[in-house]
């Protein structure tokens, strides 16, 4: 199935959602409540976790603490044990909408450079909210947390948000017409970002 028809058949279920008051659409956060869930966006609010040291050469690990002022959350970074951080296979996943998003495209990523004869991949390091417990009930990237909080909460109605798991883009509308026309315009903006990186998985995850 194409991306243009799995686009489709998401707008068409978040409408008949809608429409016929269903729990789908009921149980979204509004913009204001969403928000409250969001993690700082500043220049300090992003934090690198080392998980697996013996993978990362000492020099690169005070690279990474280092890193972590200009990095965004959530990102990850993952390698194969037979290669190392520093081997062809090592990849970094940025800008996804939670740890475990970042934790998944880092390894896929990197098992798909490994040597055949090389160990699965492992994610080796993570850079994650400062104030990170755990993941939330609502979660974007950083960057989407930023234009989530700075514009779209403050945007008139009727409006929704979307965003892809798998690829970490999002799309946006605001002022429509009604909440159906707003996600419909929202999946579209998603699914067409999306696209680019192989993403048929975008989702409303907030209406107003």
């Amino acid at each position: 199935m194409g991306w243009i028809s799995t686009r489709r058949l998401l707008i068409s279920v978040f409408v008949v959602a809608v429409a016929t008051g269903g729990a789908y659409a009921q149980d979204l956060p509004g913009a204001k409540v969403a928000a409250k869930q969001l993690f700082k966006t500043n220049k300090k609010s992003t934090i690198v976790r080392i998980l697996v040291p013996d993978l990362v050469p000492e020099v690169y690990q005070a690279a990474l603490q280092n890193a972590a002022s200009i990095q965004r959350y959530y990102e990850a970074m993952a390698a194969s044990p037979s290669e190392g951080l520093i081997g062809g296979s090592a990849a970094h996943a940025i800008n996804h909408h939670t740890a475990a998003a970042a934790h998944a495209a880092a390894i896929s990523g990197c098992n798909a450079k490994k040597k055949k004869a090389s160990k699965p991949c492992v994610v080796v390091a993570e850079f994650l909210p400062k104030s990170y417990s755990g993941p939330r009930s609502f979660s974007l990237s950083a960057n989407a947390s930023e234009a989530f909080a700075k514009k779209y909460k403050r945007a008139g109605k009727s409006k929704a948000f979307a965003i892809s798991p798998s690829t970490g883009h999002w799309g946006e509308a605001t002022k429509a017409a009604s909440v159906e026309a707003a996600g419909t315009a929202a999946l579209a903006a998603c699914a067409a970002k999306a696209a680019k990186d192989g993403g048929e998985d975008c989702v409303i995850v907030s209406v107003d």
